[in-house]
């Protein structure tokens, strides 16, 4: 009663159902027929309704007791109040999200420079081409063949600036966390061409090497291409602090049934045993500018996409990376 809000006796003629919330009473149901039909005992997060109309989100326990002959006699239950919890994590949860949002505003930051070239090249072509077909026109040498293949051209620098564009608008953006079924690979090749103009500028090539027809994901997908664009820009750094040339390898895979993971690869110097120690250490960094942010956040936001985030030295002698993530399960979402 303390818990609901309700007296023993207005509790007297009320179903369970009626103190549950209409959205959860479905979960409620099946909770109840496997107990029914299976006996033992189970529990389930439910949201009861309180007296005053708010709601209590609450874990509820059920058992049922068989008499001497084994069968069914009573059925014993307990709700036990998690609304605190509940909004903990969800403190949590809004935590994690706007400092993701911070470290991607800080990665894009560091990028500028890049990227104002990478834009900077299609402008430019566009430009030109506009200008050669002015004189064309002016100089009545213009076919209709001729000026149809450039305003193709043209059209292809505005593409591709456009996809720069929208990339950074997507990434930059500040929205609740969306979860949707996701294609890994595509996923993985939007970054791709995110920072193949970086990677490109500082002499590294970028390898994908991505396994068809992968099976989907659920989750966010910012947030995700967040934590693989981390991976690759710290794989960068690491083999330009060493001085060592060479490329970087993007791949996604099955390592077994039912999960998917991402990995980035290096050539660099691999990690010192001070520093594996405090990998995923808020606030730890190795670069004299950095907050130390990147991986801790990475690591939450792959936790809460039920994977994690690991590292292993690979045979080139550098580190990699593996996002790993479950499968979606037929009709998520």
């Amino acid at each position: 009663t303390e818990l609901l809000g309700y007296s023993a006796e207005e509790l007297g003629p009320m179903r369970h159902l009626d103190l549950i919330d209409a959205d959860d009473q479905s979960i409620a149901d099946a909770h109840f027929q496997r107990l029914r039909e299976q006996g033992g005992s189970c529990s389930c997060e439910l949201r009861y309704l309180h007296k005053s109309g708010s709601v209590i989100h609450a874990t509820h326990y059920a058992a049922v007791v068989d008499d001497e002959m084994g069968r069914p006699l009573m059925l014993i239950g307990e709700i036990v109040d998690r609304t605190a919890l509940f909004e903990a994590n969800r403190e949590a949860d809004e935590l994690r999200d706007r400092l993701a949002h911070v470290g991607r505003i800080g990665t894009l930051g560091e990028m500028v420079s890049g990227i104002a070239h990478e834009v900077n090249q299609p402008l430019t072509a566009i430009a030109s081409y506009a200008s050669a077909c002015r004189r064309m026109m002016l100089g009545n040498q213009a076919s209709a063949g001729e000026m149809l293949s450039i305003l193709e051209k043209i059209a292809t620098q505005a593409e591709r600036a456009g996809q720069v564009i929208r990339g950074l608008r997507a990434l930059a953006k500040r929205a609740d966390a969306e979860r949707k079924l996701l294609d890994s690979n595509l996923l993985v090749r939007d970054v791709a061409r995110l920072v193949e103009f970086e990677l490109r500028g500082d002499g590294f090539d970028l390898n994908l090497r991505l396994i068809p027809e992968l099976p989907p994901i659920s989750g966010d997908g910012i947030q995700i291409q967040q934590i693989v664009l981390n991976l690759v820009r710290n794989a960068m750094e690491a083999m330009n602090d060493a001085g060592i040339a060479g490329d970087i390898t993007l791949e996604t895979l099955t390592p077994e049934p039912h999960w998917i993971e991402i990995r980035v690869s290096d050539r660099g110097p691999g990690l010192s045993p001070t520093v594996v120690q405090r990998l995923f250490e808020p606030f730890f960094t190795t670069k004299p500018q950095g907050m130390g942010l990147g991986l801790s956040i990475c690591k939450s936001i792959a936790a809460a996409h039920g994977g994690e985030l690991s590292y292993f030295l690979n045979e080139q002698g550098g580190t990699t990376f593996a996002l790993r993530l479950p499968a979606a399960e037929e009709g998520e979402l």
